[in-house]
């Protein structure tokens, strides 16, 4: 094979390992809501033992993916790199969430349940901070602590499964800052690896 044609190849593959990555995670998703293990209820994708909020799955699916393709020259790194994209913002956003519940809701502390959460915290941390965040990143974060900030303010209404009542103003707010952090945090960790860009 010549030297052009395997380059050829290379580049042909790393553009669809993101693409059969990203297929087969979707066609467990399908499967399992076709075969009934899981189901939708109002705002949550249920499974048997827990629900995850559609707008959460649909970000993180999408920051997933966004990072196996800006990372796609590092071929298992952007495996790793993709899944803690979704692992750490997930992460932070349910520690920060659910403090702010003790506070304004008086949740439970629960400290052991949330100290290996916060182990994934400090690691996707680490995967970072040698990588100055991008501008958008810096705008995104600023976001999200705005919109959090705006949301505690507020009083902290949020929707739960089984609700009686919904409120919009929560569910907005709940869904900017969750996207903004997820979003920030996986053009944070894609850019990591290369040359320092503007963006």
């Amino acid at each position: 094979m010549t030297p052009v044609l395997k380059e050829l190849k290379q580049k042909h593959w790393q553009i669809l390992t993101p693409i059969l990555i990203v297929a087969i995670v979707l066609i467990i998703l399908a499967l399992m809501f076709a075969t009934g293990f899981a189901k939708i209820e109002s705002l949550w994708f249920v499974f048997p033992l827990s629900g995850i909020r559609i707008s959460t799955l649909t970000v993180a699916i999408a920051c997933f993916t966004f990072v196996l393709f800006l990372q796609r020259r590092n071929t298992l790194k952007s495996l790793y790199y993709a899944l803690l994209a979704v692992i750490v913002p997930m992460a932070l956003f349910e520690i920060l969430w659910w403090y702010s519940a003790v506070v304004f809701n008086g949740y439970d502390l629960r400290i052991m349940q949330f100290a290996a959460l916060f182990g994934w915290v400090l690691f996707g941390i680490s995967a970072v901070f040698h990588k100055r965040p991008l501008r958008i990143s810096l705008a995104l974060y600023g976001i999200f602590i705005i919109s959090f900030s705006i949301w505690l303010g507020t009083g902290f209404n949020f929707n739960y499964q089984g609700s009686p009542s919904f409120s919009f103003f929560g569910e907005v707010l709940n869904v900017v800052s969750k996207t903004a952090l997820f979003l920030a945090y996986a053009i944070h960790i894609g850019n990591v690896g290369f040359g320092q860009q503007k963006l």
